[in-house]
């Protein structure tokens, strides 16, 4: 700390308490929900959380999630230009290079376009190049450096094909093309203003203005697999030969797509897409015959007690692919997902794991600063964070904004250094209910011209660079796009949890009704999970690990509840509550899995003393 900081406990607020707030569902959905065949509690949750009111998409999006129910994509823009092309570089066996984002949709982007090329139409290694920009030294996206390290390539590439970005590429895509090579960009991030990058011979991508595909929520490695699912068809009809061999190999790539789907937070509500591809590739993840690198995953994560699920690619493959992606070099995470037999799947899985033990080393001593200096803006007043870290890492930007976005309920942009260069920053930004981030970073860039270097993303999340000596300005403009956000759509600042209403009993849960809330899965951004309310004594209360998480039980009138909350305390807090204590509790229940037997368990996500009178 410097000596012109503030002292720690000088003009700190504490975050808030999170307003419970109990979901409302639509009548309408519910109707429709109950002709689709669903229990009522079902549609109950299902109205709390979509829009939909056609029973046959409910049916299909909740119920079966078929293949058949994707929508065509047809409809995309440039899909035939893009196809033809790639299918004209494989017929000619040009070079072909691969240039991917670094998070988990883009190396899940990088090894199905890598096992999609190379396994199913036959493209050698030999000529298929891989290009991830070194997050922290090269930045996002197809770089001035990444292009650099591409046009010094030996052979270089005829054919350079992006997947999860591009976008917002022209300058370099220009450059590409004046030294002869062609650019396909597949992406799925918000247009930039100036419209799709000219220089590329394709731009596939949903976020088009003039796409029609429909559902512009699908993530970047779903576009780059409707990719080659077109290529596979294309040549299918150009040589009249049926694959069918190559198309279930394709169509066992939607484990990657699921992978990436979830870790990349798109919605899996009001996308009927998202629901499938994810239900799908889980269960060629969880199948007998299933690549040694879901073998791995599903061993290190699940210890063999039960099928991987949504929540170990979040929590679990998602942040190790991630941390290897912010902190080094990102093809680990694509040799994982291509390795030929567990050895090697272990060998990469232990380098994944590794450096997301140092990501969460990193990240646990800027959540700390992270805290403060939102501590000190919450005490202006703000609707929004702009969190200055000058000692950050940038590779863990994201993750600290998360964090902040979960206990104060305001949009956050967290703001480091440039690795290695004291002239440039870089930020991440993630945002709240009913703010887009993407959005405001075009309409800062729209006020301030010379503000942004570079700037992209969607509407959860985001990413921007600009000059070390505009640092103040980004804060004041920041702050603008935050408070206009705020009076254009009216969403509420401070933390929000969303109640389902009481809880069923624990006999109740044991004897079907959990069955019937994990069938609604898969849960995630835009459907999360249902989170109840339970009121009764506290009988037992145990920390865990280092004294931050609790383990507790309550007796309620129908029975005994056993909960388990993660991050409750600070280490060194006293125990929020004597035993004998009459609580409410908001959690989600769940089976924990272990030593081959299952109990009933609830995921505490708030707890708090039972007023009278009060109700969930």
């Amino acid at each position: 700390m410097s000596s012109t900081d503030p002292l720690p406990d000088q003009n700190l607020v504490p975050p808030p308490e999170p307003a419970w707030s109990r979901r409302r569902p639509d009548p309408d959905v519910e109707a429709a929900a109950r002709a689709a065949g669903l229990t009522p509690l079902q549609a109950r949750l299902i109205a709390a959380r979509v829009s939909e009111t056609d029973p046959d998409v409910l049916r299909a999006g909740f119920v079966e999630r078929p293949l058949r129910a994707l929508t065509p994509p047809d409809a995309l823009p440039d899909l035939d230009t893009a196809a033809r092309r790639i299918l004209r570089s494989l017929e000619a066996g040009e070079t072909v290079a691969l240039e991917t984002d670094h998070d988990v949709d883009g190396v899940t982007s990088h090894a199905l376009l890598y096992r999609g090329l190379t396994r199913v139409l036959g493209h050698p290694e030999a000529r298929l190049q891989s290009w991830i920009g070194h997050r922290l030294r090269e930045g996002y996206g197809l770089s001035d450096a990444l292009a650099e390290r591409i046009l010094a390539a030996r052979p270089r590439p005829d054919l350079v094909i992006t997947a999860d970005n591009g976008s917002g590429d022209e300058a370099r895509i220009a450059r590409l093309r004046a030294a002869g090579i062609d650019t396909i960009v597949t992406d799925h991030h918000v247009i930039p203003a100036d419209g799709v990058p000219a220089s590329a011979l394709a731009c596939v991508s949903p976020a088009r203005s003039d796409s029609r595909y429909g559902d512009p929520a699908i993530a970047g490695c779903m576009v780059a697999w409707l990719l080659l699912m077109r290529v596979h068809r294309l040549r299918q009809q150009d040589t009249g030969r049926e694959d069918p061999a190559g198309r279930t190999l394709l169509i066992d790539l939607l484990a990657e797509v699921a992978a990436g789907t979830v870790a990349d937070c798109v919605t899996l509500g009001d996308s009927l897409n998202n629901r499938v591809v994810v239900h799908q590739g889980l269960r060629r993840m969880n199948a007998d015959d299933t690549r040694p690198c879901w073998r791995v995953a599903a061993r290190r994560l699940t210890g063999g007690e039960r099928p991987l699920d949504e929540s170990d690619l979040a929590f679990g493959l998602g942040p190790r692919i991630n941390a290897r992606g912010r902190l080094d070099e990102a093809m680990a995470g694509v040799r994982f997902l291509l390795a030929e037999d567990e050895a090697e799947a272990e060998h990469w899985w232990s380098l994944l794991d590794e450096e997301n033990q140092n990501r969460r080393r990193i990240e646990r001593e800027l959540t700390v600063r992270a805290r403060e200096e939102a501590a000190r803006a919450a005490a202006r007043g703000v609707s929004g964070l702009c969190l200055w870290l000058p000692d950050g890492h940038p590779g863990v930007h994201g993750i600290i904004a998360s964090r902040m976005v979960e206990a104060r309920g305001l949009p956050v942009l967290c703001v480091s250094p440039v690795w290695e260069c004291d002239r440039r920053v870089t930020g991440s930004a993630r945002g709240v209910p009913g703010f887009h981030v993407a959005d405001a970073f075009a309409a800062m860039a729209a006020a301030e011209p010379d503000l942004l270097e570079k700037h992209g993303g969607h509407a959860q999340a985001g990413g921007l660079t600009l000059a070390r000596a505009d640092r103040e300005r980004l804060a004041h403009a920041w702050e603008r796009a935050c408070a206009d956000s705020q009076r254009e759509h009216g969403w509420t600042p401070g933390p929000v949890l969303e109640i389902d209403g009481e809880g069923p009993s624990p006999r109740a849960l044991a004897a079907g009704t959990l069955e019937q809330i994990d069938a609604l899965a898969p849960w995630g951004r835009g459907f999360p999970r249902p989170v109840f309310v339970w009121e009764g004594e506290l009988r037992g209360l145990r920390r865990m690990g280092d004294g931050r998480h609790l383990r507790l039980r309550l007796e309620t009138a129908d029975g005994d509840l056993q909960g388990i909350w993660f991050n409750a305390l600070e280490p060194d807090a006293r125990d929020p509550w004597p035993p004998g204590t009459r609580i409410q509790l908001a959690g989600s229940p769940e089976w924990n899995h272990y030593n081959g037997t299952s109990r009933l368990q609830v995921r505490i996500h708030a707890a708090r003393s039972a007023a009278v009178g009060r109700k969930p």
